[in-house]
């Protein structure tokens, strides 16, 4: 099966991250016939890797802080992207080691939301 978008997100121990992975379930909730969520730590195998780029027309990876541990794993096994998103700096926040309140939940899909329709929009 092909996909027309990949999402990858750190589901990270931090607001950001909870925010981020909450975003993604929904986003591919509403959109289940083009989006998937990716297993991130997946792309270290390499028969998972080929079948990434296999079946992804487009990639977005989000990375919930500036460890931006996503970015340092995509670069490392040469994964390209389509769209990268670090929240806090995206944000103008700094992580926190907490659940993430509501508002922060609405904007980060938002941020999320946005950058999917503009992917989406370029796909055949």
């Amino acid at each position: 099966m092909c996909y027309k978008l990949l999402i990858f997100t750190c589901y990270g121990g931090c607001a950001t991250g909870v925010a981020a992975s909450k975003a993604c379930i929904r986003i591919w909730e509403e959109n289940p016939d083009d989006v998937k969520i990716g297993c991130l730590p997946a792309v270290i195998v390499p028969w998972k890797f080929k079948e990434i780029v296999k079946n992804s027309q487009k990639r977005i990876l989000i990375d919930a802080c500036a460890v931006r541990c996503g970015k340092k794993l995509f670069e490392k096994e040469g994964m390209s992207v389509d769209s990268y998103i670090e929240l806090t700096a995206t944000l103008g926040i700094r992580k926190e080691k907490k659940l993430p309140v509501k508002d922060l939940e609405k904007r980060v899909y938002k941020i999320i939301q946005k950058e999917v329709n503009v992917l989406l929009s370029k796909v055949c």
